[in-house]
């Protein structure tokens, strides 16, 4: 629901967060599920895929980035996201 609402800058800046500030994305894919995030971030590869409430990392996931990813989705999406997660609607 919201993870699809992501514009491409913004799963960008997520990115950059959870990876490495100087992380670059190198291919988003949005699939009928949920997007395919590639990262290139010191010279490694990195691949994601984002979830409304959650994030899972293949390579490399720091151990609080479900807390970050959350606080991130939250400012963009507001008190509703944080309501739907608390009521899981």
């Amino acid at each position: 629901m919201y993870v699809k609402k992501l514009k491409d800058h913004q799963i960008a800046d997520i990115m950059r967060v959870i990876s490495d500030p100087d992380a670059e994305v190198t291919d988003i894919r949005r699939p009928y599920t949920d997007p395919e995030v590639t990262v290139l971030s010191q010279d490694m590869e990195e691949h994601y895929v984002l979830h409304d409430y959650d994030i899972e990392g293949f390579d490399f996931l720091p151990d609080d980035a479900t807390k970050i990813y959350r606080k991130k989705m939250l400012e963009f999406f507001g008190i509703d996201y944080a309501l739907n997660y608390l009521l899981r609607k």
